[in-house]
């Protein structure tokens, strides 16, 4: 009985703020945190929740719709972390830099979105296109401080589409590595993680275009 009333509480605060959604995609991603995507589903959802069964399908039409929004949520927070980290200077090299770090962090901070984003948790991608929009920003900012790095004057005559898949394989790469645990004595298990990862970074940038 205590828990009945206890889950219809929730509910009735949840309904009465018109936050039921934004409760429902934290809880999603808390399942995320403590298991894996196999793990989440729209009656483990309510039950995460604290609501009817029947609620999560007042905004999601089923799993595939649900990985679809957190999906786009992530992607909003790693776009908008890239654009503030490229105006935190003016020098391209610089820029660049920032931005890997800044993927970093995301990837360190919001573990759960990072991996969904590039666990291929969707089958068809091409059904769900609209969700890659939103990339465009974090793309566009990458693109002009890629192009601004190619007018220097040691810059390496290749394509900017070969730079760009380079700095992302680098970055995604060291993320992924960390997350996951997979490191050797190379990689410090304190605190200063983050500084060897804005050293590579660096070392890379600076070794393709500085001379």
């Amino acid at each position: 009985m205590s828990t009945y009333i206890v889950n219809m509480n929730i509910k009735k605060s949840t309904y009465h703020h018109g936050n039921l959604r934004e409760v429902l995609i934290s809880s999603a991603f808390k399942i995320l945190k403590e298991g894996t995507l196999q793990d989440l589903s729209l009656r483990a959802l309510a039950r995460k929740s604290g609501v009817s069964q029947t609620a999560p399908y007042r905004h999601f039409e089923n799993k595939e719709a649900l990985i679809v929004v957190l999906i786009q949520e992530g992607s909003t927070i790693l776009q908008d972390s890239m654009a503030m980290a490229s105006k935190e200077t003016n020098d391209p090299i610089e820029q660049l830099v920032n931005l890997g770090v800044a993927y970093y962090d995301f990837s360190q901070e919001h573990p759960a979105h990072f991996r969904l984003m590039f666990g291929g948790s969707l089958e068809n991608t091409e059904k769900h296109e609209h969700i890659f929009e939103n990339e465009q920003k974090g793309y566009d900012v990458l693109e002009e401080v890629i192009t601004a790095c190619m007018k220097l004057p040691h810059a390496p005559k290749l394509p900017p589409n070969l730079i760009r898949l380079t700095c992302w394989s680098l970055v995604h790469g060291l993320a992924s590595l960390i997350l996951n645990g997979v490191m050797n004595e190379d990689v410090p298990k304190g605190d200063n993680k983050r500084e060897v990862v804005r050293n590579v970074i660096s070392f890379y940038t600076r070794s393709m275009f500085v001379k």
